[in-house]
């Protein structure tokens, strides 16, 4: 939220992957996101970074977030939250304590997410 548009980061991005504004970029690391979660959700460690870069996402400027969560990617992780689209979400009798951290981690996001208009 703090590059200016004019930078080199951005100008790179435009050239390479076609993103022109915040909102495409924030697009990229959201899908990038569902997709991890969704097809590596079994596998700890691709999980729980990919939990801290939502959870950072879900710390940032209030303006950041306010895109955030305007995405419908993200529109799609706050209305679908179960273990059917998120794997790692699911209950079983072997659940360890990395699995619980990952839940406790989505959640908090998703909740911080959900409260960004409340203030």
């Amino acid at each position: 939220d703090q590059v200016q548009k004019s930078s080199k980061l951005y100008r790179r991005l435009s050239e390479v992957l076609g993103l022109n504004d915040e909102t495409m970029v924030l697009s990229v690391f959201i899908g990038k996101i569902i997709t991890n979660l969704k097809y590596w959700g079994r596998c700890e460690p691709i999980t729980s970074k990919t939990l801290q870069l939502l959870n950072d996402l879900s710390i940032g400027y209030p303006a950041s977030v306010r895109k955030l969560v305007k995405l419908s990617a993200v529109q799609f992780m706050l209305n679908n939250h179960t273990s059917e689209h998120f794997s790692f979400l699911g209950i079983n009798n072997q659940s360890n304590l990395a699995d619980m951290r990952c839940r406790t981690t989505f959640y908090t996001a998703l909740g911080r997410l959900l409260m960004v208009d409340l203030g």
